[in-house]
């Protein structure tokens, strides 16, 4: 039997792209090495409003909202500056459990006519010449060929189809922290407590940053994430060490106070961020497998979303042009967000000019709609302030005697126009590879 496309991996960019493609008439045949429902704890959960958007165009916001009802408010910042941004009730993101967030995303697929099989492992790619035509399955341990135009890889930061395929890496580096985290009892008062209104929290504190991600309905997911060179104490006793730090705060302490993790601590003790190739001829990747960004902001789940929509678009096409064009627009279209990820994720992101830039942010609620206006893709992470308020408010801080705000000001400018200029190239890549047609 022939396929349209064959996907491997079925998880947060495998299972929609499966669907957007069913839905357009694709004949798919979607894979997994594990069951459903199955556990995906190496992630923060967070869809946010944007990625909520593509659910809902996928026909599952309310299944997903049955299940994690909307967070409207987030809540950023260094030390005791903290930023709310808020959105309309209803409309803004949700954090459900993968283990109920997948199996949602698999039935969909199936429902829209893919063909689903789990516990099936992919073990090679089949080739003509240098184009992949089809792949070997292993299909509860018998192995078969099966063949198709396209042969996706939705696998992961580890997949086997950009290990199979050689996709090379670019813009790659190690990432500076390590973290750990599990899931504690929400309290009942949670969405009703002036200080915490139901939100999700990312709030840095010296070299630490705290977390915390309101999921499912009676859960919250609470962790650290800290200097990457110190791990040791927290290997050696990860449930005290992550009840020592969150109880160090006074937002966190009195969630933890007399209650007991519903699951395992889970850590993340090294980590690397990429770009790789993302399509060649016969063959593409999405969601992690091809593009892993640092989790602080959480944009990885909405990425993949956005992402399957518009390989799915690609594959539909029926060209190699057009699996190219994906590949160099998602580029274009994560660029900003990636390095806007590696900045929270840095070391020195709580530093004097960041803690001015949210106190401003704190008292100012026209400035929180621009952010909401980042967080909603509307306006770049590097615009969301202009150039004049942010020297305005420097050269303010400089005359009240405050000098720690300099250097992280040149760097926050060398950053900017380096990656706008690597905007700027990996833009004219993308216009030179539209479809003639276009």
């Amino acid at each position: 039997m022939r396929y349209d496309c064959i996907v491997i991996g079925a998880r947060c960019a495998g299972a929609p792209l499966a669907r957007f493609l069913a839905l357009g008439g694709a004949k798919v045949l979607l894979c997994d090495a594990a069951s459903m429902p199955s556990d995906q704890p190496m992630s923060t959960h967070f869809i946010q409003p944007y990625g909520m958007r593509i659910i809902d165009e996928l026909g599952l916001g309310e299944k997903v909202r049955a299940v994690a009802p909307s967070v409207d408010t987030f809540v950023n910042g260094c030390e005791d500056r903290l930023a709310r941004i808020e959105f309309a009730p209803g409309r803004g993101g949700s954090c459900p459990r993968r283990v109920d967030f997948d199996p949602i995303l698999v039935d969909a697929a199936r429902e829209a006519g893919a063909e689903v099989r789990l516990r099936c492992r992919l073990v090679d790619l089949i080739r003509d010449d240098d184009r992949v035509i089809g792949a070997v399955l292993d299909d509860g341990g018998t192995h078969r060929s099966v063949h198709a135009d396209v042969v996706v890889g939705a696998d992961g930061r580890h997949s086997t189809v950009a290990e199979l395929t050689g996709a090379p890496e670019y813009l790659g580096y190690d990432g500076p922290r390590s973290a750990y985290w599990a899931y504690y009892p929400r309290p009942a008062w949670y969405g009703d407590d002036e200080g915490y209104r139901g939100a999700a929290f990312i709030v840095y504190t010296g070299d630490e940053f705290r977390f915390i991600f309101p999921t499912n309905r009676d859960l919250l997911l609470l962790g650290v994430a800290f200097p990457a060179d110190q791990v040791a104490p927290w290997r050696a006793d990860p449930v005290g060490k992550l009840r020592e730090r969150l109880a160090a705060h006074p937002l966190w302490a009195p969630l933890i106070e007399g209650a007991t993790p519903t699951s395992k601590v889970i850590g993340m003790v090294k980590s690397r961020y990429f770009f790789r190739q993302a399509s060649g001829p016969g063959w593409a990747l999405v969601g992690d497998a091809g593009l892993f960004k640092d989790p602080s902001p959480g944009l990885g789940i909405s990425d993949a979303l956005r992402d399957a929509r518009s390989l799915s678009r690609a594959i539909l096409a029926g060209h190699d042009r057009a699996l190219e064009s994906y590949w160099r627009q998602r580029d274009v279209d994560s660029l900003e967000l990636f390095y806007l990820a590696r900045d929270l994720g840095s070391l020195e992101y709580n530093n004097p000019l960041n803690q001015l830039v949210f106190a401003k942010l704190a008292a100012r609620p026209d400035l929180c709609a621009r952010i909401r206006e980042v967080i909603d893709r509307t306006i770049s992470p590097f615009d969301a302030l202009s150039t004049g308020q942010v020297i305005g408010w420097t050269l303010a801080a400089l005359l009240r005697g405050r000098f720690g705000v300099v250097r992280p000001f040149f760097a926050a400018g060398k950053r900017t126009a380096a990656v706008k200029k690597e905007l700027a190239a990996r833009q004219q890549l993308a216009q030179a590879a539209l479809p003639a047609a276009a």
